[in-house]
C-alpha cells in the first residue's frame, strides 16, 4: 500500500516527451507518488492544455519537433507565470541552458535518469518560491508587460505596437508578434482565412516565428521557412498574408517582407515623411520554396510602421482608386501619437472611405515602432589558474565590475558573494590538489537580469548522486557538502548546475537587477 502526502495530491504536473516509453515510466511513477499527472508527446498539444488547466509544474523534454522544450515553457509563462518548469535533456549547450534560466526554468534534468533523482527535484523545485515567481506575479498584478515576446494574450497595446481589429469575429484571423533580441527586433503581422480551420494555425507558425527570429538575420528567409513548413506539413491550401521586418541596431538598418495581396504597408518618420512600402501580392501556403523580395531600408528617427489588413483598401492603393492624400492627415500630422492614437484612427479612417462597400470596411492596422528598447549588451569574461597566490585580489575584482554594472549594492554584494562560493568550490574541488588548472567566468546582460557562468574542466561529478542541501536556515551550514549551493539557492534568483564525471562543471547564477546607467 503506498501512502501519499495531501501535498503531493494537490500538485497538478503536465509531462512532455515524444519519447513514449520514457514519459510512461516517469508518469506512473509520479501517479503512484500521488501526483495528478496529465502527459502528450506533443509540445503544441502541452501549450493547448496549459491554456486550460493551471498546472503546478511542467517537465518538458528540451529537443521536440515544431517547439522545443525552452520556447515551450516561455509560452507557458506568459499565460501561467507562476508555474514550475523544469527541463529534461541528452545534452545541453551553455547558451541552452542560459536561455532556460532567463524563461524561468527551475532545473535541467540530463538523461539518463534515475527516478529517485527526478523525484527529488520535482519536490525541491514544487517547495521553492523563487524571486522571479514573485516578480512575475506583481508584474501581473501592476498590468506590465512583456514586450519582449508580445502575444494576443497579454493584451493588444504596449509602448512598441498597437493591433486595431474588429471586436466582432470577421471572415479572417489575425496574429502577431514581436521578439526583441537586443540587437535587432523582429516582428510578423498576419492572417489567413477562419474557414482555413485549424485552431493552431496561429500558434505553429508564430512558433516557427520565434524559433527562427532568434537567428535569421533576413525576413525573406525567415518568411520562406515558415511558407515552406506549412507547405510540407499542412494539407490544407489557404491564402496566408504575412509582413515580417527585421530592424538592426549595428546597421542602424530594416529589411522587410510583404506577401498577399490584402496587405498595404507605411513607413513614417518623425520629419513627416511616408514611403508606401513595397508588396509581393502572391499569398502564401500556396507553393513551396516560392520566390519571396526582401527590401531595405535605413533607419531614422521616429520610424514607425503602420499595417494595413484590408483587401479592398490594398486593391484601391494598387489601382489608384485610393490616394495616400486621404490618409495624410493620419500619416503625417499624427504620427508623433501613441501607437493606439494612431492605429484607431487609422482603422476609423478606413472605415469612413466612400469607396469601399459596407462589408469592405472590416480588417485590422497594426502600428508598430521597432525602437531598441535601449539595454546595452555586456559580456566580460576573466579566468582564474591555478595556482592561486592571491585570492582577495579577485574578490576586489568580481566587486569592480560589478560596481559599474549593478545599481542596487545589497544585490550587488548578494551576486559576489554567490560568485565566490561558485568559484571557491571550483577551485578547491575541481582540479583535486593538482597544481594546474583554470577556472573561467563569464559575466552578461540578459534583459533586466545579470547572468554569471563559473567553469571548469576539472574532475565533474553525476548530479543524480548528489543529495539536495538542507534549505532549513542555519542547518548544516557549516558542513563541506551542499553549502555553497544552499547559500547561492538563496541569494540568486536562479541556479543551474551542469556537470560530468570527468568532464568539468558549469554553474549558471542569475539575478534580475538595476543596472547602471538605465
Amino acid at each position: 500500500m503506498v501512502l501519499h502526502s495531501n501535498e503531493n495530491m494537490k500538485k497538478k504536473i503536465l509531462l512532455v516527451d515524444d519519447e513514449e516509453t520514457l514519459r510512461w515510466a516517469l508518469k506512473d511513477t509520479l501517479l503512484d507518488d500521488g501526483y495528478d499527472v496529465e502527459d502528450t508527446n506533443d509540445s503544441v498539444e502541452a501549450l493547448k492544455l496549459a491554456k486550460k488547466i493551471k498546472y503546478d509544474l511542467v517537465i518538458s523534454d528540451l529537443t521536440m519537433p515544431i517547439m522545443n522544450g525552452v520556447q515551450l515553457i516561455a509560452e507557458i509563462k506568459k499565460v501561467s507565470p507562476a508555474t514550475k518548469a523544469v527541463i529534461m535533456t541528452g545534452y545541453g549547450s551553455t547558451e541552452a541552458v542560459i536561455e532556460a534560466m532567463h524563461t524561468g526554468v527551475s532545473d535541467f534534468i540530463t538523461k539518463p535518469f534515475k527516478l529517485d533523482h527526478i523525484k527529488k527535484v520535482i519536490r525541491k523545485v514544487l517547495n521553492e518560491r523563487n524571486v522571479s515567481d514573485i516578480n512575475a506575479d506583481s508584474e501581473k498584478k501592476s498590468g506590465k508587460e512583456d514586450v519582449w515576446l508580445c502575444e494576443e494574450l497579454q493584451g493588444k497595446q504596449t509602448e512598441s505596437w498597437y493591433v486595431a481589429e474588429d471586436e466582432t469575429e470577421t471572415s479572417k484571423r489575425v496574429f502577431y508578434d514581436i521578439v526583441e533580441t537586443g540587437e535587432r527586433n523582429v516582428a510578423l503581422f498576419g492572417s489567413f482565412p477562419r474557414e482555413a480551420g485549424g485552431k493552431n494555425l496561429d500558434i505553429v507558425i508564430k512558433t516557427i516565428f520565434r524559433y527562427e527570429a532568434k537567428t535569421c538575420i533576413s525576413s525573406s528567409l525567415l518568411v520562406k521557412k515558415i511558407n515552406n513548413f506549412l507547405c510540407e506539413n499542412v494539407k490544407k491550401r489557404f491564402p496566408l498574408m504575412l509582413f515580417c521586418v527585421i530592424s538592426d541596431k549595428n546597421e542602424q538598418k530594416f529589411s522587410y517582407s510583404v506577401c498577399g495581396e490584402d496587405i498595404t504597408c507605411f513607413i513614417t518618420s518623425q520629419d513627416n515623411e511616408t514611403i508606401c512600402l513595397q508588396s509581393y501580392p502572391p499569398c502564401l501556403n500556396m507553393f513551396p520554396d516560392m520566390d519571396v523580395p526582401e527590401h531595405t531600408l535605413s533607419m531614422r528617427e521616429g520610424n514607425r510602421f503602420i499595417v494595413i489588413d484590408n483587401g479592398a483598401v490594398a486593391k484601391g492603393f494598387r489601382k489608384g482608386i485610393i490616394q495616400k492624400d486621404r490618409l495624410k492627415d493620419i500619416l503625417e500630422k499624427d504620427v508623433a501619437g501613441s501607437c493606439e492614437t494612431v492605429a484607431k484612427k487609422m482603422k476609423h479612417e478606413i472605415e469612413g472611405l466612400y469607396e469601399l462597400a459596407a462589408y469592405e470596411r472590416n480588417g485590422a492596422v497594426m502600428v508598430l515602432n521597432l525602437r531598441n528598447r535601449g539595454y546595452p549588451s555586456w559580456k566580460e569574461e576573466m579566468s582564474i589558474s591555478l595556482p592561486v597566490n592571491n585570492y582577495d585580489e579577485i574578490v576586489n575584482l568580481f566587486e569592480e565590475k560589478l560596481s559599474k554594472t549593478v545599481k542596487d549594492e545589497c544585490k550587488r554584494y548578494e551576486i559576489i558573494t554567490s560568485v565566490n562560493e561558485a568559484t571557491l568550490n571550483a577551485l578547491l574541488f575541481a582540479y583535486k590538489g593538482e597544481e594546474k588548472g583554470k577556472v573561467v567566468l563569464r559575466f552578461s546582460r540578459l534583459g533586466e537580469d545579470i547572468i554569471i557562468e563559473i567553469s571548469d574542466r576539472g574532475c565533474g561529478f553525476d548530479p543524480r548522486n548528489c543529495e539536495e542541501p538542507d534549505t532549513t536556515l542555519y542547518k548544516g551550514i557549516t558542513k563541506k557538502d551542499g553549502r555553497g549551493i544552499f547559500i547561492m539557492k538563496h541569494l540568486m534568483d536562479r541556479v543551474m548546475i551542469q556537470s560530468h564525471t570527468g568532464g568539468g562543471t558549469s554553474v549558471f547564477l542569475a539575478k534580475r537587477v538595476s543596472f547602471n546607467g538605465n
